[in-house]
């Protein structure tokens, strides 16, 4: 049996891949504004779902409600940025080298919550900036 951590990541490459593609679709025919409005009308009955299964209860710890709004906004600059990519780009070539973000997840990690790194996931961040470096070409 598979781990359930496992499970959602898979579930998780499965859902962005799709919504990767979808974006594409969308973006080849409306502008990447409307296409991020409706993107998060879509988000709406998740998270209503989500709110229910909290009992109707939102939390009340100033610092996390902080993190997650800032989550959101990062979110939506990043969708934006993506939608004007597929837009004007192959999606082929856009949907990797986005899905490198991790590195900077990384860095950040690194600088100011003290994680380190070992020599495999070293070379893991070099091949990655190789793979920009020729996705770029």
């Amino acid at each position: 049996m598979l781990p359930r951590w496992l499970i959602y990541a898979l579930l998780c490459i499965l859902a962005w891949g799709t919504w990767g593609f979808v974006a594409k679709l969308g973006a080849d025919r409306i502008a990447p504004g409307p296409l991020q409005i409706l993107a998060t009308a879509g988000t709406f009955p998740l998270a209503f779902i989500a709110f229910l299964q909290l009992r109707m209860r939102l939390e009340k710890d100033a610092r996390g409600i902080t993190y997650g709004i800032a989550n959101g906004v990062l979110s939506g600059i990043g969708l934006l940025a993506y939608y004007a990519a597929v837009s004007r780009g192959k999606v082929s070539v856009v949907g990797p080298v986005t899905s490198l973000f991790p590195l900077l997840t990384v860095a950040l990690a690194f600088l100011f919550l003290r994680e380190r790194l070992n020599r495999v996931q070293v070379v893991g961040v070099v091949l990655s900036l190789i793979a920009i470096a020729i996705f770029s070409q």
